[in-house]
């Protein structure tokens, strides 16, 4: 399994769920290592809020859920970049972009 930083949420992965979110990070496009494990673990958090969110704004998992989207969306545009300049970025500056000299 891969390694799952948010301790709040890592107890509740399962290889299943990780496998579903490699799936669906694989029917995206293929990406280098570096950004589909970082997908596959977004796409898991995700998974594991929404089927844990009980709504309202004092549940953690709405909020949770929130902030791993907005992540999500960041991350696979900056994947999808890469993809299609066909350069890997080094994850140490993921602000980049794959235009050279570009700041996002």
């Amino acid at each position: 399994m891969l390694e799952y930083s948010d301790a709040f949420l890592a107890r509740l992965v399962t290889q299943a769920k990780e496998d579903a979110a490699a799936a669906d990070v694989a029917a995206i496009a293929t990406f280098p290592d570096y950004w589909r494990d970082r997908l596959i673990v977004l796409r898991v958090y995700i998974q594991i809020c929404l089927d844990a969110q009980k709504g309202g704004d004092e549940d953690v998992y709405a909020t949770k859920l929130a902030a791993y989207r907005r992540e999500w969306e960041t991350s696979l545009q900056q994947a999808k970049q890469v993809q299609v300049a066909g350069v890997t970025l080094d994850p140490a500056w993921p602000e980049l972009s794959a235009e050279t000299g570009r700041l996002l």
